[in-house]
């Protein structure tokens, strides 16, 4: 199956210049797992929860650099693959050089996962709906 089976064009996007707040509040409003960071038309970089997270308990700045990309004609399972060996849990979707979308370990998973996603993805045709990339349940607090 291909990436453009899979990925989600949603993606949000802020400028290097951004805050680590203003980053997660975006993350947190979109329920995105990550942000693509740009520099004019340049994709610079991706930050991620896991990045925020270190970044937050080391006190300082960090995104991935240069992130690794998949494209639309990739194979899912080998944008899995490379997902795995690198420890990576988003990567942005690219065609011609310019990023159009993102997919998650969460959007590969329900591929492998769902079989009624897996059968509409390699046929196109909707056989039981699911959600995809369901909204996750509110917190309680404490």
């Amino acid at each position: 199956m291909k990436v453009e089976s899979v990925y989600h064009p949603a993606v949000a996007c802020l400028g290097p210049d951004a805050s680590l707040s203003e980053a997660a509040s975006l993350m947190r409003a979109g329920e995105f797992g990550s942000v693509a960071i740009y520099e004019g038309d340049r994709l610079a970089g991706i930050l991620t929860e896991t990045d925020l997270v270190r970044a937050v308990a080391d006190h300082r700045e960090y995104m991935s650099l240069d992130p690794v990309t998949a494209g639309l004609d990739e194979d899912s399972m080998e944008v899995a693959e490379r997902m795995v060996r690198n420890g990576f849990r988003h990567l942005p979707v690219v065609e011609k050089g310019r990023l159009i979308g993102m997919v998650s370990a969460r959007d590969l998973l329900q591929v492998e996962a769902w079989p009624p996603a897996r059968h509409r993805a390699t046929t196109g045709v909707a056989s039981i709906e699911h959600p995809v990339r369901p909204r996750r349940r509110p917190r309680l607090q404490a």
